[in-house]
């Protein structure tokens, strides 16, 4: 387990949520995460995968023998794996679905791999973790339950496994897991994951729309590009300012979004930069200041225009903004250069 690897705060949130209901002190569980509840609050935040570890090393701690897996699959939003349980939602079948879900599962668990085999006929889903995570048994258990329960939920309801397979031995009554995956369960297997018949593969996924799907793919494109980014490739104000370049060309700049393409939550991008003497503004007012410095020396663009190319709302507020940079107004700048 690497100290970089991260998850999105929705999950642990999540486990919180659910442990908290079966009795576990809050507090008990914030210690546990190490990851402070304002942050938690923001599901799209990045915290260490070690949180979510953590917690389940604690929740088996306190709860021993119970069918914790199970029973958090059964009331498990979607929300909590965030924008890749959505590229799911929106896929137009099974297989395309299962196809997304497998590339950028890494993106809510750096450690989950999905895969998908056919033949003859049977269709089998693949899961597999790190050792630890394997060795626990229930968090693999709910990471199957919870894939077995959204396909059917995507299905209308129609579509069940013919059953589920685990490689640890059984832990829990058969029932339960019959219950909570809809299929008979095999342990002592020699894989982890789902049989379906083929032909579900290519059931339509009910009320998906193809073109928010197109749009998640993108979005969760650039997450990926971004994590898989080595951290030396450019510090990341650099990268920050790479993003602002590509955008003030159309004036469409916001924090959001380029810690979006960054593949970090805002909160997560500010406190970053901060950490390296910086800030999301001073980065995009030197942007600016370059780009106008650039633009004014063009006599075919009103300064009017120039303005709405660097992404202000108003012209007085581009005035004011140069005159700071400059100590003049960008029409005296403009006319002293000519002369």
């Amino acid at each position: 387990m690497s100290d970089g690897d991260l998850v999105f705060a929705s999950m642990p949130a999540g486990l919180i949520a659910f442990a908290s209901s079966c009795g576990v002190p809050q507090e008990d569980l914030l210690r546990a995460a190490g990851v402070a509840p304002e942050v938690l609050a923001a599901p799209d935040e990045l915290v260490p995968y070690a949180s979510l570890f953590s917690l389940w090393e604690l929740l088996l701690q306190r709860l021993p023998g119970e069918p914790l897996g199970l029973r958090y699959a059964g009331c498990i939003p979607v929300s909590v794996v965030g924008i890749v349980g959505h590229v799911l939602r929106h896929s137009e079948t099974v297989r395309q679905g299962v196809a997304v879900y497998g590339r950028f599962c890494r993106l809510m668990d750096p450690y989950l791999r999905i895969t998908l085999e056919e033949h003859g006929g049977v269709a089998r889903l693949a899961l597999e973790h790190e050792p630890r995570v394997v060795a626990m048994a229930e968090p693999i258990e709910m990471m199957i339950a919870t894939l077995a329960r959204f396909i059917a939920l995507y299905l209308g309801g129609s579509a069940r496994p013919i059953e589920a397979l685990f490689r640890h031995p059984r832990r829990h009554p058969p029932s339960l897991y019959e219950e909570a995956i809809g299929a008979p369960a095999r342990f002592d297997a020699g894989a982890t994951g789902l049989v379906y018949d083929a032909r579900l593969l290519d059931a339509p996924l009910v009320g998906a729309d193809p073109s928010v799907r197109d749009y998640l793919v993108r979005h969760a494109e650039q997450l990926l590009a971004a994590r898989a980014a080595p951290a030396s490739a450019a510090t990341l104000d650099a990268r920050v300012r790479a993003r602002i370049d590509e955008r003030l060309d159309h004036g469409d700049v916001d924090q959001e979004g380029i810690a979006r393409s960054l593949g970090m939550s805002t909160r997560s991008l500010q406190r970053a930069l901060k950490d390296i003497g910086t800030s999301f503004t001073a980065q995009l007012d030197e942007a600016r200041r370059e780009k106008a410095l650039d633009l004014v020396h063009r006599p075919d663009l009103a300064l009017q225009e120039i303005a709405f190319l660097l992404g202000y709302g108003e012209p007085r507020h581009f005035y004011r903004s140069f005159r700071r940079w400059t100590g003049t107004t960008p029409g005296e700048y403009r006319r002293a250069r000519v002369r």
